[in-house]
């Protein structure tokens, strides 16, 4: 229950209303991608957990703090649009709420999820992993569509700004019910501390020695490029009235129908991979992802419908990736530092995807002004992203299958 809580607050500041909101504040269209990749950049915060997790006390009460707080400045981001600033000001209190709320969301994640997964059957955890993804993403499928159609009726009405206070209530209902949730659960008692007094300098040291190690950090940072590059700014491409024009509703509707095929798709895949093995399976949705952005090219104001195949193949590719990005590391470094290779692999990826971004504004800036057109050839931004997205996501689908899956596992060594 609290997953599916905060995962209702993750679909409130992403895609569609994100985009929705700070397109109404005047902000321009790579800045707005900018702004939505920021959730990449936050990924550094996880290097802080590192320092940090060996200096908690009380994990309850610590976690709960920073979350709760974390998800407050979630909900402040749509309150911005009120206050009696001048738009640059409330940009950059837009960008300052999303930069606190995602450091403190990052600061105690991982402290989180080993609080609630030491009451899972250690021989159980991945099917309860894959129930329990598959839970949220049902119950944010119906949340999403809920919130979609009030949205645009606020909006049918000329009321949007009303829409967005309705958008701050649902994150504040959502993010208390959360905290109920995690006020609850038991203390953690006798919680093994798995993190090692080692100094992290010589951690980081013996990892970079490790080639595999290397190959999945290549592997996170071609993912995360491709990733964000183009669908940072696939949120105002789909709603912007010069664009593909929807509405924020039908694109929930698109969303819901891509979370409906992950959904299909989570079991199938992870028992694939439990049976190959999770590079492989982190391979299949490699190419998932290669072929979306190859049939994202296409998609433009005339041919909008292809947003949908898109949207299939994205959401889809992460029924593969997501798990096996971090499965991977159990595969390729030794138990005790699979905390430190989860964060370095996670801040140089995520660092990666909010570089990839800020070229991406670039690239769109310049066709934009150039009046949509490439080299004399017609063509928007959105799709010179995805064919740049998909050269990235080929180079990624021939790395993992000539040189990641080659790699030898630790228990192999």
């Amino acid at each position: 229950m609290e997953c599916t809580f905060e995962y209702f607050v993750s679909i409130l500041v992403s895609d569609a209303y994100l985009s929705n909101l700070l397109d109404h504040m005047g902000v321009s269209d790579g800045t707005i991608g900018i702004i939505s990749s920021l959730i990449s950049f936050a990924f550094l915060f996880q290097l802080f957990a590192i320092f940090a997790v060996k200096h908690i006390k009380n994990v309850k009460r610590s976690a709960i703090f920073f979350h709760f707080i974390s998800e407050l400045f979630f909900m402040s981001v749509f309150l911005v649009p009120f206050l009696p600033a001048a738009r640059e000001y409330k940009t950059a209190i837009v960008i300052g709420c999303i930069i606190l709320a995602y450091f403190g969301n990052y600061l105690v994640t991982s402290v989180i999820f080993k609080w609630g997964m030491s009451y899972v059957d250690n021989r159980k955890r991945a099917s309860y992993s894959a129930t329990k993804e598959m839970i949220s993403l049902i119950c944010g499928m119906v949340f999403t569509l809920a919130i979609g159609y009030a949205v645009d009726r606020f909006a049918e009405a000329e009321n949007v700004e009303g829409g967005f206070l309705f958008v701050a209530g649902a994150i504040l209902v959502s993010s208390i019910l959360d905290l109920i949730c995690l006020i609850i659960m038991k203390s953690p008692e006798n919680v093994e501390d798995d993190e090692q007094d080692e100094p992290i300098l010589r951690v980081i040291k013996k990892l970079f020695k490790n080639k595999a190690f290397i190959c999945t950090l290549i592997a996170g940072m071609l993912l995360f490029s491709s990733e964000y590059l183009t669908n940072s700014f696939m949120g105002i491409y789909k709603t912007s009235k010069t664009e593909l024009n929807f509405t924020v509703g039908e694109v929930q509707v698109i969303n819901i129908i891509g979370c409906l095929f992950r959904f299909a798709l989570s079991k199938p895949l992870g028992k694939f991979s439990d049976k190959t093995s999770y590079s492989t399976g982190f391979f299949v949705g490699s190419l998932m992802l290669c072929l979306c952005f190859f049939f994202n090219i296409f998609t433009t104001p005339s041919s909008r419908w292809m947003v949908y195949v898109y949207t299939l193949l994205y959401h889809g590719s992460f029924a593969a990736t997501s798990q096996n990005f971090l499965n991977m590391t159990f595969d390729y470094v030794e138990n005790k530092y699979f905390v430190q290779a989860s964060s370095i692999k996670a801040a140089a990826a995520g660092t990666c995807g909010f570089l990839s971004t800020l070229i991406g504004a670039r690239l769109l800036s310049g066709v934009q002004k150039s009046g949509n057109t490439v080299f004399g050839i017609e063509m928007r931004g959105q799709q010179l992203l995805s064919v740049i997205s998909f050269v990235l996501a080929l180079t990624l689908v021939f790395f993992v299958q000539f040189i990641l899956k080659k790699q030898k596992k630790v228990n192999e060594k």
